[in-house]
């Protein structure tokens, strides 16, 4: 016998760390993850060569210690269908017996010797701490601007900067633009990385909303997230990042107050002619008062009408992709937000009033 343990033990980990599991296949093992118990301390490893996680399990696995591993979605896949309870591993060869009661699988393994682990490779060029809830709170602030699959392979990542011991977050998929900044308690020199998409979506979907603090350390070619119990590595995305302060528009002179949750109602309500087809909102601005349009393939049109604070005299009317109205309205915990327009066609600038640590800029489409 292997190992015995409660079924929830280590499915919550596995659930956690398949996200970073190779999907396309390019090395058979990769499609497994990388289990080791060392003592009571039992490690859970997954990566695809660009990203790997690592979280430990202390205590509440017995037996022997052992390195293994195991196609990762299968494994997840048996000890979800198990009932909850006491699970055991035995090992026959290169194959894994999982038990509960009387249901038996039995699962192919792969040499531990053969997982090519992830390590760090250089000197760590900057290290500072956040609460994990803090960290979260910036990465949702922006994560949703990145590119998914742009040619520009910069722009699939997001933006860490370090400059005069301010942190900031960019992202952007040149259509949009979303930043955020913190003041840093330590002093840390200035650097910058591009981290990938995947690592950051993956991160913000693991981080929990805790005091716990997580250290992130900065390589030259590598960044990692530690925090009690777990550990991310991710290559960085080598190029030069756009100077995203020249595209924060800083003339916008027609500003108007809108409530966050008013608005995102509003969206959504005009949304329902065709929001899986739709993609081009229309905004109506005339003093105190935003009209909220769509017209959808079938001609069919719908409206509706907001009071906001907008004091000036200026009408204008701009066309957006309503996804990106969307993501800012959805991915904001802020009561109220300010929209800085300039004209019919210049890009908007969204921020929260009296603030200047969060800045979101987008692009009108053409009409």
């Amino acid at each position: 016998m292997l190992i015995k343990f409660q079924r929830d033990t280590l499915l919550k980990p596995l659930t956690q760390t398949t996200g970073f599991v190779e999907k396309k296949q390019t090395m058979p093992i990769l499609s497994n993850v990388y289990l080791k118990k060392t003592a009571d301390v039992v490690t859970v490893i997954a990566n695809d060569m660009e990203i790997q996680a690592t979280l430990q399990i202390n205590g509440g696995i017995e037996g022997d210690d052992f390195a293994i591993t195991l196609p990762a979605k299968k494994l997840q896949d048996v000890l979800k269908a198990l009932p909850d309870g006491e699970v055991s591993l035995d090992v026959s060869d290169s194959k894994v017996i999982v038990k509960a009661g009387r249901t038996k699988f039995t699962l192919q393994s792969l040499p531990a010797e053969h997982y090519p682990l992830l390590t760090l490779n250089d000197a760590c060029v900057g290290e500072f701490q956040l609460s994990q809830s803090k960290l979260r709170e910036l990465v949702g602030k922006v994560q949703y601007s990145m590119a998914a699959n742009d040619t520009r392979v910069f722009l699939n990542g997001m933006l860490l900067e370090i400059k005069n011991n301010q942190l900031r977050f960019v992202a952007t998929d040149a259509h949009r633009l979303s930043y955020v900044n913190l003041a840093l308690d330590s002093v840390v020199a200035d650097t910058s990385v591009i981290i990938p998409r995947k690592t950051m979506l993956e991160i913000h979907r693991l981080l929990e909303d805790s005091d716990e603090l997580v250290t992130i350390k900065l390589y030259p070619n590598q960044v990692c997230f530690e925090t009690l119990n777990k550990q991310f590595i991710s290559k960085v995305i080598d190029g030069k990042y756009p100077d995203y302060e020249r595209v924060i528009p800083l003339t916008n002179d027609k500003l108007c107050l809108i409530s966050r949750e008013e608005f995102l109602r509003a969206v959504q309500r005009v949304a329902v002619i065709g929001i899986d087809k739709l993609k081009t909102l229309m905004l109506e601005l005339k003093p105190n008062l935003l009209t909220i349009s769509c017209r959808n393939e079938e001609q069919e049109d719908s409206r509706d009408e907001l009071v906001i604070q907008y004091g000036q005299d200026a009408e204008l009317r701009l066309n957006f992709n309503i996804s990106y109205i969307l993501d800012v309205l959805n991915n904001s915990s802020d009561e109220n937000l300010q929209w800085a327009f300039f004209d019919n066609q210049r890009s908007v600038l969204v921020t929260v009033p009296g603030e200047v640590d969060f800045k979101y800029v987008i692009m009108p489409l053409r009409a």
